[in-house]
C-alpha cells in the first residue's frame, strides 16, 4: 500500500512539474523521433509517465543537430554554473535508443574564459563539415569593449577547429542569432537580431563568404517583441 502511494506521489509531482510549460522539442534517432523537454536548465526525456534527466549538469543553451550526418541527432550544450549568467563547458553528446533514450559524452571543452551564452549549429558553406556557433561575451585584440561576439568553429568528428572568430557583424549590437536556409540558397544564413545605440531593433541577414559575412537583407522590426528570435524571423519572413 505504501509503495503504491509513493508511486502515485512521484507521478503527481512529475505531472505538476511539466504542467508549467516546459520547452518541447524532438530528437531524431534513425527514422524515429523522441520528445525532449527543457525545464529549469535541465533536459528531460519522458519514458511512460516518468521524466528522466538526460544528464545532471545544468544547461545554459543547447542545440539538437546531426553533426556527423549519421541520421542520429547529437546534443550540443553549454553547461551552466551556479549563479553565473554565462556558461562553462561546451559538451557534445552522442545519442542512441535501447529501452529508453541514452546519451554518451563524446567531447568537452572549457569555454569559461570567453563567457559563452549560446550554442547553435548550421551549414554555412556546404564544405561537408558542421559549423558550430558559440556566442561569447568578451573584448578582442582590436576592440576593447566587452560585448557579445560571434565565434564559429567546424567539427571534424573529434575536435572543434576555428572557422571565424568574429568581432561583430556590424556596428549594431548583437542581441541574438539564428540560422536557416531562409531564401533557398542551399546553405544556411545567419539571421542576427541587432540593436543600435538609440534602442532600435532590426534583423540582419548575412551569408558566409569564406573570410567573414556579407550583408544580404535587413528585416525592419518595431521592437524585439516578447518572442524568441526564431519566432520573430518566421513572423517577418511571411511578408517576403
Amino acid at each position: 500500500m505504501k509503495k503504491a502511494i509513493v508511486i502515485v506521489i512521484v507521478v503527481f509531482l512529475a505531472v505538476c512539474l511539466f504542467n508549467r510549460q516546459p520547452e518541447l522539442c524532438s530528437i531524431k534517432i534513425g527514422d524515429e523521433y523522441y520528445d525532449i523537454y527543457f525545464k529549469n536548465n535541465y533536459l528531460y526525456y519522458k519514458n511512460g509517465v516518468f521524466y528522466y534527466k538526460l544528464f545532471e549538469e545544468k544547461i545554459l543553451s543547447y542545440k539538437i543537430y546531426d553533426i556527423d550526418f549519421d541520421k542520429n541527432d547529437e546534443f550540443l550544450v553549454i553547461t551552466k554554473e551556479q549563479n553565473n549568467q554565462y556558461g562553462k563547458d561546451l559538451v557534445i553528446f552522442d545519442t542512441y535508443y535501447t529501452d529508453r533514450l541514452q546519451i554518451t559524452e563524446i567531447f568537452r571543452q572549457d569555454f569559461s574564459n570567453v563567457k559563452p551564452w549560446k550554442i547553435d549549429a548550421c551549414n554555412l558553406d556546404n564544405d561537408g563539415k558542421t559549423d558550430i556557433f558559440v556566442g561569447v561575451y568578451k573584448d578582442t585584440a582590436f576592440y576593447m569593449d566587452v560585448r557579445k561576439r560571434p565565434f564559429f568553429y567546424s567539427w571534424d568528428g573529434q575536435r572543434l577547429n576555428k572557422k571565424w572568430l568574429g568581432s561583430f557583424f556590424t556596428d549594431w549590437e548583437l542581441i541574438d542569432i539564428s540560422f536557416g536556409d531562409y531564401f533557398g540558397t542551399g546553405y544556411d544564413l545567419a539571421a542576427v537580431l541587432e540593436k543600435n545605440e538609440t534602442g532600435e531593433y532590426r534583423i540582419g541577414i548575412y551569408h558566409f563568404v569564406g573570410f567573414g559575412f556579407e550583408h544580404m537583407k535587413t528585416l525592419d522590426i518595431d521592437d524585439a517583441y516578447d518572442m524568441q528570435i526564431d519566432e520573430i524571423i518566421s513572423d517577418k519572413l511571411q511578408s517576403y
